[in-house]
């Protein structure tokens, strides 16, 4: 909550205290986000005590509270007193903290925080159902950022595993497709390679003799098979480019094992007091820590001695705690136990853990994306369709949403277009808590008129032709008359940005972040169809609510990753 808002709830709370300890009434607890008003009193605790109905405390009570000269106005509803504070008497001192630059930034002490996000194996291009993991990882960095920590995001290459290996395989042997993105002409080669794994036991061998020179500390095939990645890499770093959400850094598992830091970790896992060994393979016993089953032996060697992929996961993330104060990782829900597991071998290393953050997948209308039922949809189609469908909006075509009303030139609307496209995108996974699963729809996405992008970003766009029309310098905030009740839900709304964030980056649940964003745009266009701005009376207090609306529009969308434009 803003700090004169919160200074100004917390005198006004204490009053009403006060006048229950007079009254000889229990102290009661207090809602300081109800849906009504700027605090409630709850009544039901008093019910026994007093012998009267809640709903009838709740009148009596806002009775009382009503003549206080620090209260605006109270009511009872069902069991709660809903107070409202004076807001006339501090809007405008309210107005100039918004518009200070430190507004709604955490003092906190600095962080240097690392986080992993997207990681997947440079196999082939991005599917929509993990789409999730980069735009959740991105958006969390941009909000750690705004509240002031020192944050570096990070992509995990897997380019010595089974996966990789098999893509050079289909490098050698398989001609790519001729036109397409880098990544798409590619696939086809690893999908070729993966079906000959299977049913040729020659390829087979071949591809894990190659692991094995590889994990033994053969240059060549190192190279070989880090190149192929490489190549992969190449077209999915475009996918995350135009998703806006490329990581500051790759960095590349076989980079380990050339440094030779996995040996080291495989004899410190041996002096483990949990170290077992099964047929010249070695694992923890992970039997008093509560896993069963398979998986009560973590293995972290092969029968031969080297290592597994877990071996190495190990290795990174002791590398990640020597760069940063932090590590965070964004995982898809089918990680949940290989970070379990992680976690217990790091602290028989006595080092420190990731925190994690798990995500469902992403449906489409048609259902879950199988590989095998060939339902996989890439996230460039969904990128490039929904992209087309703004534009056709932007140019009046025809669709299920009707025409948008651009006051943009002709040669801008490509460029709004894909703003507005990666933006709707972006928004409509974001708006749902990471742990839920949904279902991606693109026309709900690009509904001017629903909890979507386009919403947010024309209701900026229409705080900044309020601004133009005015034509002048925004002056010195000045209250001249009675705020109106769609101002003071405004500035109420605007007063729970601070809060907003620091729970948000506190939990890491990027979901509230768009849930304010719908809130601050339609309070706005409530705001703006109820109250003229230009040529009223309080037009000087009604720009400034103006400016503060798109500052904080600004820099709420900034955090999603989405362009707030100016004109839309």
């Amino acid at each position: 909550m803003s700090r004169i808002v919160g200074t100004r709830t917390k005198e006004v709370v204490n009053d009403c205290l006060k006048l229950l300890e007079k009254k000889g009434w229990p102290e009661l607890p207090v809602d300081l986000d109800p849906p009504v008003g700027d605090f409630a009193i709850i009544c039901f605790a008093a019910s026994k005590i007093l012998n009267k109905e809640p709903g009838r405390i709740a009148v009596e009570l806002a009775r009382e509270l009503g003549k206080l000269d620090t209260v605006g106005s109270a009511s009872s509803e069902k069991g709660y007193c809903n107070i409202n504070l004076r807001w006339d008497d501090f809007a405008s001192d309210f107005i100039d903290e918004i518009m200070d630059e430190r507004y709604g930034k955490d003092d906190i002490p600095k962080e240097k925080i690392l986080i992993e996000h997207t990681s997947a194996n440079a196999t082939g291009p991005f599917h929509m159902g993990r789409a999730r993991n980069p735009i959740i990882g991105d958006s969390i960095a941009r909000l750690l950022i705004y509240s002031g920590h020192d944050v570096k995001t990070e992509y995990y290459v897997n380019d010595t595993g089974r996966q990789a290996t098999t893509l050079a395989y289909g490098l050698d042997h398989y001609e790519p497709e001729k036109k397409g993105k880098k990544d798409h002409r590619l696939v086809n080669c690893y999908q070729l390679a993966s079906k000959e794994l299977k049913k040729n036991e020659a390829t087979k061998n071949k591809i894990y003799n190659t692991m094995e020179l590889i994990e033994g500390g053969d240059k060549k095939s190192l190279r070989d098979v880090r190149g192929a990645a490489e190549q992969m890499l190449e077209g999915m770093k475009l996918s995350l480019r135009r998703l806006k959400a490329e990581p500051d850094s790759y960095f590349h598992e076989s980079d380990l094992l050339e440094s030779g830091v996995v040996n080291d970790i495989i004899e410190n896992l041996k002096q483990s007091k949990l170290c077992g060994e099964e047929n010249g393979a070695h694992y923890l016993d992970l039997g008093a820590e509560g896993i069963a089953g398979r998986n009560q032996n973590f293995f972290f060697t092969r029968k031969n001695g080297l290592s597994l992929y877990t071996t190495r996961d190990i290795a990174y993330h002791l590398d990640k705690f020597t760069r940063c104060d932090k590590a965070l990782n964004i995982l898809g829900e089918d990680h949940r136990l290989q970070g379990k597991l992680l976690g217990i071998a790091l602290r028989e290393l006595k080092s420190k853990e990731p925190r994690n953050l798990f995500y469902s997948f992403v449906n489409l209308p048609g259902g879950k994306m199988s590989t095998r039922a060939g339902r996989v949809v890439y996230l460039d189609d969904i990128m490039e369709q929904i992209v087309e469908l703004a534009k056709e909006k932007l140019e009046g075509g025809t669709s299920q949403q009707g025409r948008w009303k651009a006051d943009i030139k002709d040669d801008q609307r490509g460029k709004l277009a894909e703003e507005i496209g990666i933006g709707a995108l972006r928004y409509n996974i974001l708006k749902v808590q990471a742990e839920k699963g949904f279902t991606f729809n693109i026309e709900e996405a690009l509904n001017l008129q629903g909890d979507s992008a386009p919403f947010a970003m024309y209701s900026h766009a229409r705080t900044s032709s309020i601004i133009r029309k005015f034509g002048k310098s925004i002056p010195k905030a000045r209250l001249s008359c009675n705020l109106e009740n769609s101002e003071i839900k405004l500035l109420r709304t605007l007063a729970k940005w601070p809060g907003n964030v620091e729970k948000t980056a506190s939990n890491l649940a990027i979901h509230n972040i768009p849930n304010y964003v719908h809130l601050l745009a339609s309070d706005f266009n409530q705001f703006y169809r109820d109250c003229p701005v230009i040529g009223n009376d309080n037009e000087n207090f009604r720009i400034n609510l103006v400016n503060c609306s798109q500052k904080i529009l600004r820099q709420s969308l900034a955090i999603l990753g989405i362009k707030a434009p100016d004109k839309m």
